[in-house]
């Protein structure tokens, strides 16, 4: 519910205009965009994942961030770095909805263009492919709001709150990522944290044709692989010479051992990342965001 319209409106209701909105289905202004994230709860957000250095759908009125891209420049077409927040359109007098905004966010963490993407949408239409192909496998975070966010701005309804729950989903480039884990914080509608949880973590494979084979976790923001896990022995040249070091030290303390053909994890090995152990285990520098697949 936010960005896309720069024009002004001064809008208030009634309290007869408040209390028969459910019976109408729709406030005063509800297919207009232009609403701003509560203050309060930008700003906890901010404190916590920024801060954010871009506003992917804003207007010059309701703009969080310095940079910002507004309906003319089209956020969909443009480059989405940094640190990014993005409050998108909820209303259907856009063109595209949501689900495109989703789409850019997990694809610019993906392909390295943004560190995080923090986005506010509607958690509605769970049983959709955003949900099950983006944000279920893919978010780091899930932020749900007790209470309905009361979205301020130029079309802002005096007296009442959004007609709709919202939630924060969270896609970011930190060991947080992807299969292993997700992290469930919820705030109250005035920006104040109330509990966070922790979804189970998977067990996650990363097989090589070769027959190396390893599993592993995340755990505590770090990724740990298992005993008995295998990794190649032969370095490859491109492999950088920090993680060539590591792989030294692990084996003067014996934490793998060399295994006729490849080397063999004695003991769980916890890692910065798992793009680290992945490149420990393939013995070159890996992306393991992309490697590590559930069991």
């Amino acid at each position: 519910m936010k960005p896309l319209m720069s024009e002004k409106i001064s809008v208030e209701m009634t309290p007869e205009e408040v209390r028969s909105w459910h019976k109408n289905r729709k406030q005063k202004n509800s297919d207009e965009n232009d609403m701003r994230t509560p203050k309060a709860v930008f700003d906890s957000i901010n404190a916590r994942f920024g801060p954010f250095t871009l506003d992917a759908a804003a207007s010059e009125e309701n703009a969080l961030c310095d940079r910002y891209y507004d309906i003319d420049m089209d956020s969909l077409e443009q480059k989405w770095e940094g640190k990014v927040w993005c409050n998108p359109p909820y209303s259907s007098k856009t063109s595209h909805g949501i689900k495109p905004f989703v789409k850019k966010a997990f694809d610019s963490v993906q392909n390295g263009d943004a560190e995080i993407v923090v986005l506010l949408i509607r958690p509605t239409n769970c049983e959709t492919l955003m949900w099950h192909d983006w944000i279920f496998p893919h978010a780091s975070h899930l932020i749900f709001f007790k209470g309905r966010l009361d979205f301020t701005g130029p079309a802002h309804v005096k007296g009442g709150a959004s007609r709709w729950p919202s939630v924060s989903v969270v896609f970011s480039n930190s060991p947080w990522q992807g299969a292993g884990g997700k992290q469930v914080l919820c705030m109250d509608s005035k920006g104040n944290w109330l509990s966070e949880q922790y979804w189970d973590n998977d067990i996650l494979k990363l097989a090589l044709t070769n027959g190396v084979e390893a599993t592993g976790q995340y755990h505590d923001e770090k990724f740990v692989v298992f005993r008995g896990s295998t990794a190649n022995k032969e370095p490859r040249s491109s492999w950088r010479m920090t993680e060539q070091r590591w792989r030294d030290e692990l084996l003067k303390q014996g934490a793998i051992v060399e295994d006729g053909s490849h080397l063999r994890f004695t003991r769980d090995v916890t890692f910065n990342s798992p793009s680290a152990a992945a490149s420990l285990i393939r013995a070159c520098s890996s992306n393991g965001r992309k490697l590590w697949v559930r069991v």
